[in-house]
C-alpha cells in the first residue's frame, strides 16, 4: 500500500514539474510568439512591403535593396472623417476626388500608394489625418550592378524570375514584412476607436545570399564597358582560388522593368558572360601548352611567307598583306599571333593531344558555376574519333572551327597559367548569412587540380609578357601598374552584316605580372581584333583596379 503511495506521489510530482515546466514556456520562451499570433487573429491587416533576403558582395555589400520607396499610407475611416483632408490628400497624390473618395469607401483596410520623394515631403509637411508615409526598400534599380548575376523578381518582388534570384528563391523568400492594420471585432467590422497601427516583423528571419563579387570592382567594370563596349562580356577571377570577383555583359538591361528588354533584338537579358563563342586566337595558348607537355623545344621556328597551303586551301595569316614575318620561334609566334607558325606546331602536336590538353585546361566542360545552381554551358571540343585531315588540325590549332568557349572558361584558362598550373573550380556564391552576418550555410566548395608543369607554365606566362610588351596585346600594356600579360584573338565568325566578315575579338590577361592575383576575360561581338577592340578594355579595368590598390 505504502508503495502505491509512494509511486502516486512521485507521478504527481513529475507531473506538476512538467507542468510548470510548461507554463514556463508558455509564457517565458513563446510568449511573444504566441502574443504575436493572438493579436494578428485580432487585427485585419495589409502586408505592405515583403522582406526579401539580399544579395551581398564578398564584403558584405549590397547589390539589392540600396534605395528606398516613399509609400503613401491611406486609412480609409479616419480619411473619410475630414472632408477638406480628403480634398488635399486627392491633390498630393494627384489622384481625382472622386476617384479616391470611391476607394476609399470600398474598404476599411489600409492601403499604400507609391509616390516620388517630393510628394513624401509634401504629405508629411500638409498632417492630413488619415494619410502618411512609410518608406520601404526597393528591390532593384536601373543602376543595380551585376544584374545578369543577380537577376530580376516579379512586380510583386516575391518570386525571382532569373539568376541568382530564381536559383536561391527558398532561401531568398524567408522574411518578414511591414503590416498596416486595424482592431477588428469579433463581426470583422472596425474598431475605429483604436486607430490604425503599423508594424515591422522584417530583419528576424532574412537569409542573404553573399556571393564572391567584389563591389567595387564590378562598379569598376561596368563603367568602363558602359564607355568602351556595346555587346560583350568582361570577367575577373581570383587566381588564388577561383572566386569570380566581376562579371558583366553589354547590353545591359533595367531590373526594375524587363519589359523594353524582352523586346529588344540586341538581346539584353543574355548574359553573354555564360555565352558559347569561337575562340580565335587566344586557344593559341592550348596549342602551345600541349606542344610544351608533349616535349616540343619552344626553341622550334617555322617559317611564315604569310600564309600554309593545306593542298589546294590556303590558309592566310593576319600579316598576309605585309609578307609575312618571315622565321619565328614559339614565343615569337606566340606574340604575334601567328597562324603559320601554329599550323605548324599544330601537325606536330596532333588532333587528340591538343584537345586533351584543352579538356584539362578546363574547356568543353562546367567550371563549378553548374555545381552552385547557375545554368553555364559545356562548350565545344572536336570529336576526336575517326580521321581528321591535316587542315582541320590547321583550323584547331588557330582556334577556328568546332570549337565554343564561354568567356568565363577564358578567364578561368588564364588563371592556370597566371598561378602556375593549377586549375581551380570556378565560384560565385559563397555562403547563406544573417542579418548579423554569420554564417548559415557554405555553398562555396572550393577545389583544384594541377594541370601543367610549374615549367610550362612558367614558359606560357613569359609568351603572355612577350604579346603585351612586344606583340599584338601592346593595348593591353599596364607599366605604370605593375604589368599586365595575355593573349588576342579574332574569331571568325562566318557571319556577314553589311558587306562585311563579323569577327568576335577577345583579350584574355593577367595583372600584375609579378605575384599575379587576377586573370580577365573581355569578349567583345562584333569586335575589330582582340589588340584593338578588346585589349584597351583590359588595360582600363586593370589599371583602375590597381590604382584603388587592390
Amino acid at each position: 500500500m505504502k508503495s502505491r503511495i509512494s509511486f502516486l506521489k512521485y507521478l504527481f510530482l513529475i507531473l506538476l514539474l512538467f507542468l510548470a515546466f510548461r507554463m514556463f514556456s508558455i509564457q517565458a520562451v513563446m510568449g511573444d510568439e504566441y502574443s504575436e499570433a493572438a493579436a494578428v487573429q485580432r487585427w485585419r491587416y495589409t502586408r505592405i512591403h515583403n522582406e526579401r533576403g539580399d544579395i551581398l558582395d564578398r564584403n558584405g555589400i549590397k547589390f539589392t535593396n540600396r534605395h528606398k520607396q516613399s509609400l503613401a499610407l491611406i486609412q480609409p475611416a479616419d480619411l473619410l472623417k475630414d472632408a477638406s483632408g480628403l480634398s488635399r490628400a486627392s491633390d498630393l497624390l494627384g489622384k481625382p476626388m472622386d476617384e479616391l473618395e470611391g476607394v476609399v469607401a470600398r474598404n476599411y483596410l489600409p492601403y499604400a500608394i507609391k509616390v516620388s520623394d517630393e510628394q513624401a515631403d509634401a504629405i508629411m509637411n500638409a498632417g492630413i489625418t488619415g494619410l502618411s508615409i512609410v518608406e520601404v526598400p526597393v528591390r532593384n534599380s536601373e543602376e543595380m550592378l551585376a544584374a545578369h548575376v543577380i537577376g530580376y523578381v516579379d512586380e510583386r518582388g516575391e518570386e525571382g524570375l532569373s539568376g541568382i534570384e530564381k536559383v536561391y528563391q527558398n532561401t531568398l523568400e524567408k522574411g518578414g514584412g511591414v503590416y498596416a492594420g486595424v482592431l477588428a471585432d469579433a463581426g470583422n467590422s472596425a474598431m475605429e476607436q483604436f486607430g490604425y497601427r503599423i508594424w515591422d516583423t522584417t530583419g528576424v528571419h532574412k537569409l542573404n545570399i553573399k556571393t564572391t563579387l567584389d563591389y567595387h570592382m564590378q562598379q569598376i567594370v561596368e563603367e568602363t564597358m558602359d564607355m568602351m563596349v556595346d555587346r560583350g562580356a568582361v570577367v575577373i577571377v581570383d587566381i588564388l582560388n577561383g572566386d569570380l570577383l566581376a562579371m558583366a555583359s553589354r547590353p545591359a538591361f533595367n531590373p526594375s522593368n524587363v519589359n523594353h528588354a524582352l523586346k529588344d533584338e540586341t538581346q539584353p537579358l543574355f548574359n553573354r558572360a555564360l555565352g558559347e563563342y569561337t575562340p580565335g586566337s587566344i586557344f593559341k595558348i592550348v596549342t602551345a601548352a600541349a606542344a610544351l607537355e608533349k616535349g616540343i623545344s619552344p626553341e622550334v621556328t617555322h617559317d611564315c611567307p604569310g600564309y600554309v597551303m593545306m593542298g589546294d586551301l590556303m590558309m592566310k595569316c593576319w600579316n598576309y598583306d605585309r609578307g609575312g614575318h618571315g622565321a619565328l620561334d614559339m614565343a615569337q609566334g606566340f606574340a604575334q599571333s601567328c597562324n603559320s607558325y601554329f599550323i605548324g606546331l599544330g601537325q606536330q602536336v596532333g588532333k587528340n593531344d591538343i584537345i586533351a590538353m584543352a579538356e584539362r585546361l578546363g574547356l568543353g566542360q562546367r567550371t563549378g558555376l553548374y555545381h552552385q545552381g547557375i545554368d553555364e554551358p559545356y562548350g565545344l571540343l572536336p570529336n576526336t574519333m575517326g580521321y581528321t585531315s591535316p587542315a582541320e588540325i590547321a583550323n584547331l590549332s588557330i582556334g577556328q572551327g568546332d570549337l565554343l568557349i564561354s568567356p568565363v572558361q577564358a578567364a578561368n584558362l588564364v588563371s592556370v597559367i597566371a598561378n602556375g598550373g593549377i586549375l581551380n573550380r570556378v565560384s560565385v556564391i559563397d555562403c547563406i548569412v544573417n542579418d548579423r552576418g554569420e554564417k548559415i550555410r557554405n555553398i562555396k566548395s572550393p577545389a583544384w587540380e594541377r594541370v601543367l608543369k610549374k615549367e610550362t607554365a612558367e614558359t606560357l606566362q613569359k609568351m603572355m609578357m612577350m604579346t603585351v610588351e612586344d606583340g599584338t596585346g601592346r593595348l593591353a600594356n599596364i607599366q605604370g601598374f605593375g604589368g599586365s600579360a595575355g593573349k588576342t584573338g579574332s574569331a571568325e565568325t562566318g557571319w556577314i552584316r553589311n558587306d562585311r566578315d563579323v569577327l568576335h575579338a577577345w583579350f584574355v590577361g593577367y595583372f600584375p605580372v609579378v605575384s599575379p592575383r587576377y586573370a580577365m576575360s573581355v569578349f567583345i561581338e562584333d569586335g575589330t581584333s582582340g589588340g584593338i577592340s578588346a585589349a584597351p578594355v583590359f588595360a582600363e579595368i586593370s589599371a583602375r583596379i590597381l590604382d584603388l590598390g587592390y
